[in-house]
């Protein structure tokens, strides 16, 4: 323990009615030496057997705790930040995992850089989805340590209109107490908006110059049927979303945004402007671009939302558009080619990725999958295919 009364670590894992996934997050998590960390599901007052799943793990390092009625999101993530004890906070998902062991190496960076804020490389694992296999939507390479200029790294996410899920948020990734602590106290709280890491990930940066990339794997996102992600690759996104928004009572978008698209399509950009007007000493002289914001969402709707939104759509609403904001149409066409140009690329590497899924099944569940992460061999056929 860092001293005799908390952990040095408190890894949170909130929840909904995913004990089908959850308890083999939880393997994960336990599956490593030390005892200088806690455990805490936040159970966001299921009606299945989620209770149970976590209580049939006996270890003394998971915590089980429940607000008693349904939450949003970010009301959630509030309620459970609250209920960490440790000096580093992190953030998984419910059908997400920790790699074997990753605790332990990710303690011994703390101890001997004592940073504010930690990030890894993070592989992304699909669950079996729809009658499909498992699949690796992401594997990047482990590299040696490294320090990440968070300033920068914020300033070039508000000039590309998009988030970089790799500056430290909480989630996936470690970040000391204070800085939520220190959130708090100049804001009220510490979430505040619909999408809590994307709002953390331009927090981080007010608080902590540096980040101090790890370099190896520590954790792994999931995406299962019930997540976020995993309804964006399925029917019924529209309906998901519009009942998603409702829990929070009247949340208004930022009011920079063109509220004429489906509402999925603007909560990332809006949690990215709420972070932005809530630090303006920070982000003076930094300029939101959205022309490149729209490029982005027009570029995730093709590949993951799938909503009816197109370059003909944006053009011929461009007037409508700058009521709002400003917008160029130019410029938003030149972004657009950007990333076409890289999603070519993508397709001719997914035609490498679906020959490795015939050759190396992968585990029907994110335990087995994080297992694997171990064989050095498997590792490094399946990164000959996927980077």
């Amino acid at each position: 323990m860092s001293d005799s009364t908390h952990p040095l670590l408190s890894v949170i894992i909130p929840t909904r009615e995913r004990a089908e996934t959850l308890g083999y997050t939880l393997r994960t998590a336990l599956d490593q030496r030390s005892r200088n960390f806690e455990v805490i599901v936040s159970d966001n007052f299921s009606q299945d057997n989620t209770a149970q799943v976590v209580k049939s793990l006996s270890d003394p390092r998971l915590h089980l705790i429940n607000p008693g009625r349904r939450l949003s999101m970010s009301n959630h993530w509030e309620f459970a930040l609250l209920r960490a004890t440790g000096d580093y906070i992190m953030f998984i998902g419910d059908d997400d995992a920790i790699v074997p062991g990753g605790l332990d190496q990710l303690e011994a960076s703390i101890l001997t850089t004592r940073a504010l804020a930690y990030c890894w490389p993070r592989p992304i694992y699909n669950w079996p989805m729809d009658g499909k296999p498992a699949n690796i939507v992401r594997l990047p390479p482990p590299h040696g340590p490294s320090e990440i200029d968070l300033r920068n790294a914020a300033k070039l996410s508000a000039s590309k209109g998009l988030w970089d899920p790799l500056i430290p948020s909480m989630y996936h990734s470690a970040v000391a107490k204070g800085i939520p602590d220190a959130i708090r106290e100049n804001t009220g709280r510490v979430f505040h908006s619909t999408q809590p890491d994307v709002f953390i990930s331009m927090a981080v940066p007010v608080f902590a110059g540096k980040a101090h990339d790890v370099g190896h794997y520590v954790s792994v996102a999931g995406q299962s049927e019930k997540s976020n992600s995993g309804v964006n690759q399925r029917s019924g996104r529209l309906e998901y979303f519009d009942k998603f928004i409702q829990e929070y009572e009247g949340y208004k978008i930022h009011p920079t945004l063109f509220p004429e698209i489906p509402i999925g399509l603007n909560l990332t950009p809006d949690s990215l402007l709420l972070a932005m007007d809530k630090f303006p000493d920070f982000y003076s002289g930094m300029t939101f671009n959205y022309d490149a914001m729209w490029a982005v969402l027009l570029r995730d709707n093709s590949t993951v939302y799938r909503y009816k939104l197109s370059t003909w759509d944006i053009l011929r609403k461009r007037r409508q558009i700058r009521r709002y904001h400003p917008f160029h149409a130019s410029r938003f066409l030149l972004y657009s080619a950007s990333h076409r140009l890289r999603g070519l690329k993508g397709t001719a590497l997914e035609r490498v990725r679906t020959f490795h899924r015939q050759v190396t099944p992968l585990p029907d569940d994110i335990y087995g999958f994080v297992k694997k992460l171990t064989d050095v061999n498997w590792l490094r056929h399946c990164s000959d295919g996927l980077n």
